[in-house]
């Protein structure tokens, strides 16, 4: 038979040695172990934070205009900005779609819709859009609108085109995991937009119908929103305070312009006078003895009608203006020819005139002569020319000559060739007399120097006038050259009249004053 077990008994215990607080250098060890083993945590959690850091995604929102930068560990778009604690509403635009994955450096575009509050027809709607202007969110909202009808926001009118929002102070804001960004809240800015539709009605002015549209409260508003004027004395039916209606129609019966004008001023106004002397009386115009109207007095008022008040006077005056004196040259046997002496200087005379002069509306329109009489005479200029001649002798490297006139003349060249005739010409180097084009021959205007006169030009020698030119007038010579050794002239210089003078009605006693030495 197995014996019975029996209870095993524990002695009591006792503490080893080695599990005994230890004291002295025992604590140092102790306290060296635990200091090494806290650095170590810390550095393990370190690592591990700086590990989750650089493993964040980056995500570049562009939040209503704003940029925002996020970073996160998530898998899609819309978790990352549910943790960036960006909220989204239906209506509310996200491009790439919430449920994209997080890519790295993804970005995402986000449109927030506004809340709008549209007021229309009496009734009043709520409405939330994307919409950038008025007449975008009028439209989305099922709103049939026209550029005619009164938009207000605020109580400001505007347009169609007028953007909803203002554009957004551009800000880079930046938010890690789990962080609100400063711009990130929604907005909350609501807008109310009041539409006051446009109704049509008609205007009948006299002849002409306009129609318009118009969200004017009466009638004489409508007018004067849309330029047409009335004045004191038209009239209209319905009358001006009539409140305006879809299909309202009113009739102008207009009083008949006229404009007056008269005594200097310009009178636009409005009449129901039948004839231009009433209208006259009216006005409290007055006609004198010499005065009439444009059109007659007794003409009648139409519309439109500028009617014209002359007034007109007359008077008398004396008119003088002066005489002119005329030159008389008289020949002078005494004085050497080209010389000149004044004998009388001459005056002017005067003649009278005497003449009604006609004024109307102050404007001299005619003038007649009365009369007219000499009431001085004029006196002539009285200019004495030398006719005596004295040969004199010049003294020149090809000779001595004896000549009877010096003349101060401008002196060109030529040849032949220079003539513009072509070698073909049957005329070609022919002069006026019909000698051949040769050195020591002169062209001349035969009005100043006869031809076949003989002549000295000083640089030149002795030639005669032999030829003439379209070009060769008054104090003007033209010197020819043989064609192989043309020289050129522009220079005024001194010829000589050489030989026997001509007959006396040959002369030109008065030489002309052309061209002009400079």
């Amino acid at each position: 038979m197995t014996p019975p077990l029996k209870r095993a008994t524990r002695a009591p215990t006792e503490t080893p040695d080695r599990c005994r607080p230890a004291t002295g250098g025992g604590v140092r060890r102790w306290g060296r172990r635990y200091l090494l083993a806290g650095v170590g945590l810390i550095l393990l959690l370190g690592a591990m934070g700086l590990g989750y850091v650089c493993t964040l995604r980056p995500v570049w929102v562009d939040l209503d205009g704003q940029p925002l930068l996020l970073r996160t560990h998530l898998p899609t778009v819309g978790e990352a900005l549910a943790e960036a604690r960006i909220s989204l509403e239906p209506e509310d635009l996200v491009e790439p779609p919430p449920e994209t994955p997080v890519g790295s450096g993804v970005h995402v575009r986000i449109r927030r819709a506004r809340t709008v509050h549209i007021v229309v027809d009496g009734e009043a709607r709520v409405h939330r859009t994307l919409a950038q202007t008025v007449g975008e969110v009028l439209t989305e909202a099922g709103v049939r609108w026209i550029p005619e009808d009164r938009i207000t926001i605020g109580g400001a009118v505007v347009s169609g085109e007028q953007p909803l929002y203002a554009a957004p102070t551009s800000l880079r804001q930046t938010a890690s995991r789990g962080g609100r960004p400063g711009l990130a809240a929604p907005p909350t800015t609501e807008v109310e937009i009041a539409v006051q539709r446009a109704v049509p009605i008609a205007i009948q002015d006299g002849p002409a119908t306009y129609t318009f549209l118009t969200v004017a409260r009466t009638l004489g508003e409508a007018l004067l929103e849309n330029g047409i004027t009335l004045y004191a004395a038209d009239r209209i039916q319905p009358p001006l305070d009539t409140p305006i209606h879809g299909g309202l129609r009113a009739a102008i019966d207009r009083s008949r312009p006229v404009t007056i004008l008269a005594d200097g001023e310009v009178r636009q106004t409005r009449t129901r006078a039948e004839t231009v002397a009433q209208l006259l009386e009216e006005e409290g115009l007055t006609l004198g003895d010499l005065d009439y109207t444009v059109p007659n007095a007794a003409d009648a008022i139409v519309p439109g009608m500028r009617m014209m008040v002359v007034r007109v006077r007359e008077e008398e005056i004396v008119e003088r203006e002066p005489i002119p004196f005329e030159t008389e040259y008289r020949p002078n046997s005494q004085l050497e020819i080209d010389n000149q002496q004044v004998e009388h200087w001459g005056t002017p005379g005067t003649l009278s005139r005497s003449l009604r002069v006609r004024y109307e509306n102050g404007i001299e329109v005619s003038r007649t002569t009365a009369r007219e009489w000499v009431e001085k005479p004029p006196q002539n200029r009285i200019i004495s020319y030398g006719t005596k001649i004295v040969p004199r002798q010049l003294v020149t490297p090809d000779g001595t000559f004896t000549y009877w006139r010096k003349i101060r003349v401008l002196a060109t060249a030529y040849t032949a060739a220079t003539c513009g005739k072509s070698r073909s010409d049957p005329t070609y180097g022919i002069t006026r007399v019909g000698w051949r084009a040769r050195k020591g021959v002169i062209a001349v205007d035969p009005n100043v120097i006869a031809l076949f006169t003989e002549m000295y030009v000083p640089g030149y020698g002795r030639g005669t006038a032999a030829d003439t030119g379209g070009m060769i007038k008054g104090l003007h010579v033209d010197l020819c050259y043989d064609e192989d050794n043309l020289v050129h002239w522009w220079k005024w210089v001194d010829v000589y009249l050489l030989g026997s003078p001509p007959p006396a009605s040959k002369i030109r006693w008065i030489l002309p004053d052309y061209p002009q030495e400079r």
